[in-house]
């Protein structure tokens, strides 16, 4: 037995038999009663019949007036087959070209013409028809589609009709396991409180799998959301996949938090909340050039409202500018409808969402140009790379080619080479820490910070000051966390330099100034016996600090800094007074004396009764740094 679960939706022109149809199908009156009072279905209708083999059909009731085109793009987003249905004494109808041309917007993969009320006409008659529609259908969808001649009114053929239908989703059976595979999806068409159960939302699950239990995204909002309970077909189920209907109860999640329109789907379900949508329009009315920068109306998913119209010069691609953010996803067809009316003006398909910098536009424009006909295969992180020259790996299932992987991410070879080149010409000029960088590139700032490490893992650069700059020796992101924070500790501390002094008998407390600065994890490290003198003594050693009698401990380079003021203008021989080193270090006498005991031992100067005089200067700044 074929194993597979779908949806089908019916379309058409008003009063050709829609809901009398799904009703001789499957035993369900899809009309509410004030729609069967007018008799004109103003909203979805849902049904559904197995198929004899144990499969269960879901069936989604279109609306045919023109009025309620927007409802109708709520039902045909997510179906496996479309009946067009056409009555026998009426034949095509205005409508039944506009539905057909918005099936083809929105990609309905399998179509089945469906003439009603066979009844009312010769034999004759309706072998013309079906002739005449065969034709006509081919002429304007490029469609070859089964043609079904029934009466829904005395069950005439009711038999073959179900029988082209299963035998239309014959191949459902081979994307069924890919499709509950993929990420969940979902539309919500519907939204109610249930006693007993709190909100509850429906819509068709277009792909993927549900359970209850799972914890969930809801867009536009992206926020969490998970499933208290699950029905299908009017049978509570403990897990689903699709396609099918389905009605899902929310765990604490107000009622007027959700609404039509919004979006399903799990984190892994690369659905964006987006304002601005760049599209390819598949123009079905009229000249893109009549609808520039106008408002229109767009529908997809089961999501409709309005949003400004702006084409993209010499190309088939155009903005929309939404007011709020819609869910929705790279590929998605959607409809163009002109505002005021219910003319079709495009359908389109997604191929970018969200903004983008006005001079990266051209750039991505000309990708989005050499996309393929067929996005349904297409990674759309093959855009991201292109335009960014990175992408995360975990994008792809197989690695492109003319890439090099570093640590989480993917980067285009010629991009990579260019900007280790800029990396390195900038930080020549003047060190920067990471986030300068990736701001002053444009770059993220993971992908900044891996590049960095893989041009310290050569040499090139190391980290100083929390600043990166070329040269090769320690690098301070190679400290442990403890040293770090200690050493940051005492940079903080300027020239009251830090004294370890104030941890008290035996060093065993640790200073309540650092503790206030360290989480709880690395206090406990630090208040050991002796650690915290042992990463100071560590960073003297690795000359990040420089320890003064006292002990007093200093950031190397601010020592460094007052060591080369202090000889700035002097000659080999001179005398400095004390007050002079004073005054130019603004040290008070309390650390003065230890900073002149420190650069006597160094050999810079040597003490004659209450002067220094001058032994050696500095040759270069490098000079400086190492000493």
């Amino acid at each position: 037995m074929t194993s597979y679960r779908a949806v089908i939706g019916l379309a058409g022109h008003v009063d050709h038999g829609k809901t009398l149809l799904i009703k001789a199908l499957t035993g369900i009156t899809t009309a509410r009663a004030h729609e069967q009072a007018i008799g004109m279905t103003q909203d979805l209708g849902f049904a559904h019949f197995d198929d004899g083999q144990g499969n269960t059909i879901g069936v989604i009731d279109v609306p045919g007036h023109e009025r309620y085109i927007r409802n109708m793009v709520a039902g045909l987003w997510s179906l496996d087959l479309v009946l067009l249905v056409i009555a026998a004494d009426e034949g095509w109808m205005p409508m039944t070209g506009d539905h057909l041309r918005l099936l083809k917007a929105m990609g309905v993969p399998r179509l089945l013409v469906c003439i009603n009320k066979c009844d009312l006409v010769t034999p004759d008659e309706l072998l013309l028809l079906e002739e005449s529609l065969l034709e006509r259908v081919m002429d304007e969808s490029g469609m070859v589609p089964d043609i079904v001649s029934v009466s829904a009114k005395t069950g005439a053929n009711m038999a073959a009709l179900h029988t082209a239908i299963v035998r239309q989703l014959g191949d459902m059976a081979e994307h069924h396991a890919p499709r509950e595979q993929a990420a969940p999806r979902l539309y919500v068409d519907r939204v109610f409180t249930a006693n007993g159960t709190g909100t509850v939302l429906t819509g068709t699950l277009q792909q993927g799998s549900l359970k209850v239990g799972d914890k969930l995204r809801l867009y536009p909002a992206d926020r969490e959301v998970q499933v208290r309970s699950l029905q299908a077909y009017h049978q509570s189920v403990d897990e689903i996949g699709a396609v099918c209907r389905v009605a899902v109860g929310l765990k604490k999640v107000p009622h007027k938090e959700v609404a039509r329109g919004h979006c399903l789907t799990s984190a892994a379900g690369q659905c964006e909340a987006a304002t601005h949508l760049i599209v390819r329009l598949c123009e079905v009315g009229g000249s893109i050039r009549e609808q520039r920068n106008r408002e229109v109306e767009v529908a997809l998913g089961s999501w409709h409202g309005r949003a400004r119209f702006v084409p993209i010069k010499d190309t088939r691609l155009a903005r929309l500018i939404f007011a709020s953010p819609i869910p929705c996803f790279f590929g998605q067809p959607l409809a163009i409808i002109r505002h005021g009316s219910s003319e079709l003006l495009h359908g389109a398909r997604i191929v970018w969402c969200g903004d983008i910098h006005p001079a990266r536009r051209k750039t991505l424009h000309a990708l989005l140009g050499e996309l393929p006909d067929d996005l349904d295969r297409y990674n759309p992180a093959t855009l991201q790379l292109g335009l960014n020259g990175y992408v995360a790996a975990s994008r792809f299932d197989q690695r492109p080619e003319q890439v090099t992987p570093l640590g989480e991410w993917l980067l285009d070879n010629c991009w990579l080479a260019q900007s280790r080149d800029q990396l390195l010409a900038t930080l020549a000029s003047e060190p920067l820490s990471a986030a300068e960088l990736a701001t002053r590139f444009g770059i993220a700032l993971p992908v900044i910070q891996a590049l960095l490490q893989q041009l310290k893992s050569e040499q090139l650069i190391r980290l100083h000051h929390d600043k990166w700059q070329p040269g090769s020796g320690e690098s301070e992101d190679d400290l442990g966390e403890e040293a770090q924070l200690v050493l940051k500790v005492v940079r903080d501390q300027g020239k009251e330099g830090y004294e370890p002094g104030k941890l008290g008998p035996g060093g065993v407390e640790l200073d309540p100034f650092i503790t206030r600065k360290l989480p709880a994890a690395l206090q406990q490290g630090l208040l050991q016996k002796g650690a915290l003198q042992k990463q100071l003594r560590n960073l003297a050693r690795l000359k990040y600090l420089v320890q003064l009698d006292g002990p007093i401990y200093y950031d190397a380079a601010l020592y460094n800094q007052m060591v080369a003021a202090v000889l700035a203008g002097q000659q080999v021989g001179d005398l400095i007074d004390m007050a002079s080193f004073k005054e130019i270090t603004g040290l008070s006498r309390k650390y003065a004396i230890p900073f002149c005991l420190r650069m006597e031992m160094d050999g810079w100067v040597r003490r004659e009764e209450n002067e220094r005089r001058v032994l050696r200067l500095p040759a270069t700044q490098d000079e400086m740094e190492l000493a």
